[in-house]
């Protein structure tokens, strides 16, 4: 059985080269089990930064260059994948193959990692979601003075239940499919507070004041991938703001601080291991 799949597999690499190894794709993966925005990105970031059509694959299966970018999905390399922004979720987690080129990381905590189990890594940092402003940047009324972006696992939290119907504050579903409605929905506040980190690094990318919230110990991680990125823009954040039962609304309004991010977006599209179309190069 473990012969024929094996078999198997190699005749479906085979046929994704005859229809898909071309110039004009790239090959690459992200996390697609659950819809959730952070994931949903990929392929729409990098085909409107690139001008080239995307086709999903798997590195495990995939014997053949392949593409790692948004996500906390830099477990699943392997000796074929090219890594551009990526991240681990955990300090435990590790690549089983050492990647082909690692181009940029998330942030200083996954190259650490990478670092601890010799696999070389340069200090070039960032999310790919960072540069969401040149592909899409609307202008948008601010309707809300507070947008609430709870991670997939949170969606259902009673806490949420009490603003359904307050003018001021808009609940954000980070699962929705529209990558660019989703971001228009952002653009709509004043502020986000987040218990999604790609709520945060959107919130961010636009220059709205965020806020990292923590709804249940179900978000997995243990909080490494967004201390991951608040150090790759150096924001002090080191602890989330713990939601409780009854936490009041005013303590979210207080609990946010004037900052700007501070990272050099050129490193990392100078990084990328495809080209740019010249629009987008600063």
């Amino acid at each position: 059985m473990k012969k024929i799949k094996i078999k198997i597999k190699a005749f479906t690499n085979k046929i994704l080269d005859f229809y898909f190894n071309d110039e004009d794709y790239i090959k690459l993966f992200w996390f697609n089990g659950t819809k959730n925005f952070g994931d949903l990105l990929n392929p729409v970031l990098l085909k409107e930064l690139t001008g080239k059509k995307i086709k999903f694959v798997k590195p495990k299966y995939y014997h053949h260059t392949n593409f790692l970018a948004v996500g906390s999905i830099l477990d699943v390399a392997s000796k074929d994948s090219i890594v551009w922004g990526s991240g681990f979720i955990n300090d435990e987690k590790k690549c089983y193959q050492t990647p082909k080129k690692i181009c940029a990381v998330r942030g200083p905590k996954t190259r650490e990692v990478l670092l601890s189990q010799g696999i070389d890594c340069p200090e070039v940092y960032g999310d790919p979601g960072l540069l969401l402003p040149m592909i899409y940047n609307p202008k948008k009324e601010k309707k809300y003075k507070l947008g609430i972006i709870p991670h997939y696992v949170d969606k259902n939290n009673p806490w949420l239940s009490q603003f359904e119907s307050d003018e001021n504050i808009k609940i954000i579903d980070i699962q929705n499919e529209n990558v660019f409605a989703f971001i228009d929905e952002v653009l709509s506040c004043e502020k986000i507070a987040s218990s999604s980190l790609h709520g945060i690094i959107t919130a961010d990318a636009y220059s709205i004041p965020s806020l990292w919230l923590e709804f249940s110990d179900r978000v997995v991680g243990n909080g490494f991938k967004f201390l991951d990125y608040f150090l790759s823009v150096n924001r002090i954040d080191s602890k989330p703001l713990i939601i409780k039962d009854d936490t009041d609304i005013s303590k979210l309004y207080s609990s946010f601080y004037d900052y700007k991010i501070d990272i050099d977006l050129n490193k990392l599209l100078k990084a990328a291991p495809f080209t740019i179309k010249n629009t987008f190069k600063f």
